[in-house]
């Protein structure tokens, strides 16, 4: 049966309770209470549960945002507007002067990033779930990509069209129903932390890539050095937006429970002026 919610108030988000870990099922601990939207003000106080098994460690979102309701924390979002470039720029002219090795690393770690990694795959059939701005799309399409993107937020997707002229579907990849092996490489940047059923959404890039395509997914790490430093005050949480947030640990049992065996991850610099 299917439960019965109160009736929406456009000043509050309504949400359901989520006790259990989405991996493993063991019930969630405590880590952070009463957090606030400080980025774009969306409304409430949100707590965030760990999973206390040692060999998972999911981080999310308890009571999580009904389905119904989510649309409300992104009436602020950036999904439209484009800061990659120029809050990079910023961040490497605060830098010291004798740093000029870090520097060089963040750049080609920025330009790798840029690429979402496929800067030495040859070019092919691109889809980018959540492309936003269509920045990246455009940058694809001139190194020789045929480039399509889905995006849920009608702004960002209304924005892309007009900006770069990229093809874009409003609607979740699951909406697409695209034939099997249709792709050749599907990114996500700073997507799968947003979904309710991030297995689910790896299961559909799964099928719609080619046999031997290749899946890019960018996401904060919840053993990162900036969540080690600020906890509850660390920007890849951003309650209530990210519904889970992820370890290396936890995003390869995602992967793998998706269907996928070639799985490697690893850490970056590249958006450490602003995730820190």
């Amino acid at each position: 049966m299917n439960e019965l919610l109160p009736e929406s108030n456009p000043d509050e988000i309504r949400t359901r309770p989520c006790p259990e870990c989405y991996l493993c099922g063991a019930p969630g601990k405590t880590l952070y209470q009463g957090l606030r939207d400080r980025l774009f003000g969306a409304p409430g106080e949100w707590n965030l549960k760990e999973c206390p098994n040692p060999e998972c460690g999911l981080i999310w979102l308890d009571p999580v945002p009904v389905e119904e309701d989510i649309g409300k924390a992104y009436q602020n979002y950036y999904t439209h507007k484009v800061y990659l470039r120029k809050g990079i720029k910023r961040f490497v002219h605060r830098m010291m002067n004798g740093a000029i090795l870090r520097i060089t690393r963040i750049y080609k770690e920025q330009r790798r990033i840029n690429y979402m990694y496929l800067e030495e795959m040859k070019p092919g059939k691109l889809l980018e779930v959540g492309c936003g701005s269509g920045q990246f799309l455009d940058c694809m399409r001139r190194a020789g990509w045929e480039v399509e993107g889905v995006e849920i937020d009608s702004r960002a997707a209304d924005y892309a069209r007009k900006k770069y002229g990229v093809p874009v579907h409003i609607g979740t990849l699951e909406s697409m129903q695209y034939p099997d092996n249709t792709f050749d490489a599907v990114t996500m940047n700073h997507v799968i932390e947003h979904v309710y059923e991030p297995v689910t959404l790896l299961q559909e890039c799964h099928r719609v890539l080619k046999p031997g395509g290749r899946l890019v997914v960018v996401t904060p790490n919840t053993i990162s050095y900036g969540h080690r430093r600020f906890r509850q005050y660390w920007r890849g949480l951003e309650p209530p937006r990210h519904l889970y947030v992820f370890s290396p640990v936890t995003l390869r049992r995602v992967a793998e429970r998706a269907g996928f065996q070639d799985v490697l991850i690893w850490t970056t610099l590249a958006n450490a002026y602003v995730i820190i």
